[in-house]
């Protein structure tokens, strides 16, 4: 797990040069570069510490002209080594370059007084004295400035050593999570094929993996790996340059931009809600200006959209809602910079606070605002609470809330166990899987639980309870059914709520037939077995259907066809005039009509039924008693 430090800072103040000096590896690596002594193109050396471990050092361009390029070389890194020429001072581009860095969050830094060997003291006072009025008011105000020349060699080795303390004491990336990779370099090897790189953002990647490349939407197998300078590597992780040979990829699938992740895990972005705050030296933001969006190694066209419906002033933050023009990959948290469409110049970045978001509607903005600000703020308990309250059935899960608003699951649980511990939420599964919902919602949906199964106990006293694969169509359309289960898992825990059998019954709903329900059920049994063993004929005179069907359920009645019934009584009888006509010898069917004195297809259908029971079993034309 590396650390990458990015350079900055006007063209010709000598970067490449010092990357030279200090590694021995020069950055600039295209004949162009060579030709014109000017860096146009990302360039990568690495210096060794004394643990043997690689220090990544992204080379990038001074000319305003590839701004563009330094932004996607310095969105992935950890800290910066600002080069400010001291024949020259601060100069259009550094301030631009510190802008960009500090809308990045990158704030831990070194300043390097580039070709001190040309000027005398005074020029340089003079240039530390400027590079510490630019550093004023930020995070890298205090940063060391160190006198350096690439030519005499002068201040190298503490600078040398100032960069290596830096990056020891620098914040490592996570290599927990899932994996994840911007992509800042193509290039094809003869023999090899595509070659895709970056600096690993999450998570872990090894030899042999399958991973996904988005915004194409396409799956590769990682064919062969190399991290920092190590050609052949077994796996890589968050904090490492890392250079991917994958199966089957060709140069079209990828470009400066893409995302590199494990499969399923990236998701295309259209629209995003940000905290944006503009610099205090530029421009205002205009209500739908549209700008160019840069997040992670992608710029895109975009329109801006102040979220409170008013332009948002220079130096001034609010909430940003982004329509890109092109897809991007990116997640909350991620950080963006924003710079004028023409002339082009930056005018602010921020913080990606949410992402798939709809377009900013006059009527919601208050709610909008709310919401931004709990996203904004970080107060996850709140915000966990507010997204089960907006949710279609109330409830949250682990996996798609962390994914959505890049919590760290550590946080989410300890949110999670809060909400519970207040008896505002429930709680069913484990880690990425857990799910979290509304007491209320729970409590509300239990309750049309125990007033269905109630409204056929009071409507059909005969029925044995509600089916249990009824209970869905009593609920609101599309209920998610593990949300039924577990509130059905709480109903009978609580003994509120019995299953007997297929049924579902409140618990204080009596098991057996008894009192006026039970004389009910015998005047319908006496008003079938009078039909004999011909059955009764449905509908049945008098009679409610649904008492017909609940008799059925109950199994006191059974079909013996479609439009048919007979009694478990009737039944009985059919078994003893069988017995008593036949004993232990066969018979065949025309036997058995004449025996239970029904027609043939009438005794067809007993035949079937005391077959299925295992009463008779057939054997070629006859049949025997079991």
């Amino acid at each position: 797990m590396g650390v990458i430090i990015g350079t900055a800072g006007h063209i010709d103040h000598g970067k490449s040069t010092l990357m030279l000096a200090l590694t021995g590896v020069d950055p600039d690596r295209l004949k162009e570069e060579k030709a014109r002594g000017i860096t146009i193109e990302l360039g990568y050396v690495f210096l060794e510490d004394v643990n043997g471990e690689s220090i990544s050092f992204i080379d990038v361009p001074g000319h305003e002209k590839f701004v563009k390029t330094m932004v996607a070389g310095v969105a992935t890194v950890d800290c910066f080594l600002l080069v400010v020429s001291a024949d020259e001072g601060v100069m259009p581009q550094t301030r631009e370059h510190l802008d960009i860095l500090r809308l990045l969050e990158v704030d831990r830094g070194i300043v390097a007084l580039s070709k001190c060997d040309l000027v005398d003291d005074e020029l340089i006072e003079l240039a530390e004295e400027e590079v510490r009025e630019a550093l004023e008011g930020t995070p890298a105000e205090s940063a060391p400035i160190f006198r350096v020349s690439a030519k005499t060699g002068a201040g190298l080795e503490e600078l040398k050593q100032a960069l290596l303390d830096m990056a020891a004491a620098a914040d490592r990336k996570s290599s927990k999570g899932r994996f994840r990779m911007p992509v800042d370099r193509i290039f094809t090897l003869k023999g090899f094929g595509t070659i895709v790189c970056g600096t690993g953002l999450s998570g872990k990647i090894n030899l042999g993996d399958s991973v996904e490349i988005q915004p194409v939407g396409k799956t590769f197998r990682v064919r062969e790996l190399g991290v920092n300078e190590q050609r052949h590597a077994k796996n890589g992780e968050a904090g490492d340059r890392i250079a991917l040979n994958l199966a089957g990829i060709r140069k079209e699938d990828v470009h400066r931009g893409s995302v590199v992740g494990e499969v399923g895990f990236l998701k295309t972005l259209n629209s995003l809600d940000t905290v944006c705050t503009m610099l205090q030296r530029n421009i205002d933001l205009l209500v739908r200006q549209r700008v160019r969006f840069h997040v992670g190694t992608a710029e895109v066209m975009a329109r801006a959209i102040p979220v409170e419906g008013r332009t948002l002033l220079r130096g001034e933050t609010g909430y940003v809602h982004f329509q890109l023009e092109h897809p991007v990959v990116a997640m909350p948290g991620d950080r963006f910079v924003i710079r004028r469409y023409s002339p082009v110049t930056t005018i602010g970045g921020g913080i990606i606070l949410d992402t798939g978001t709809q377009k900013v509607r006059s009527r919601f903005r208050e709610t909008r605002l709310t919401h931004l600000d709990l996203l904004s703020h970080g107060d996850l308990e709140d915000l966990l609470f507010e997204t089960m309250e907006d949710s279609s059935y109330h409830f949250v899960e682990a996996g798609q809330f962390i994914e959505r608003t890049g919590a760290e699951p550590v946080n989410f649980h300890q949110a999670a166990d809060l909400l519970v511990e207040k008896s505002r939420a429930f709680s069913s599964g484990e880690g990425m899987a857990r799910r979290l919902m509304l007491v209320a919602a729970v409590e509300d949906l239990e309750r049309k639980i125990i007033g269905s199964i109630g409204t056929i106990h009071r409507n059909i006293p005969l029925s044995p309870g509600l089916p249990s694969a009824y209970l869905a169509r009593k609920l609101p359309p599309d209920t998610p059914v593990w949300i039924v289960r577990y509130c059905l898992m709480r109903l009978q825990e609580d003994n509120r709520v019995e299953k007997r059998g297929d049924f579902l019954c409140l618990s204080d709903f009596p098991e057996q037939l008894s009192g006026n329900v039970r004389i009910l059920a015998d005047h319908i049994l006496s008003d079938i077995n009078k039909a004999g063993l011909s059955g009764l004929k449905l509908p049945v005179s008098g009679r409610k259907e649904e008492d017909i069907d609940a008799l059925l359920q109950r199994g006191l009645v059974f079909n013996l066809s479609e439009n048919l019934i007979a009694t478990e009584a009737g039944a009985k009888r059919a078994q003893q005039i069988i017995s008593t006509a036949f004993g232990g010898d066969p018979f065949r069917l025309g036997e058995l009509r004449e025996a239970l004195g029904v027609s043939r297809k009438i005794a067809l259908m007993w035949a079937e039924i005391l077959d299925s029971r295992n009463i008779t079993r057939r054997d070629g034309e006859s049949r025997l008693l079991v």
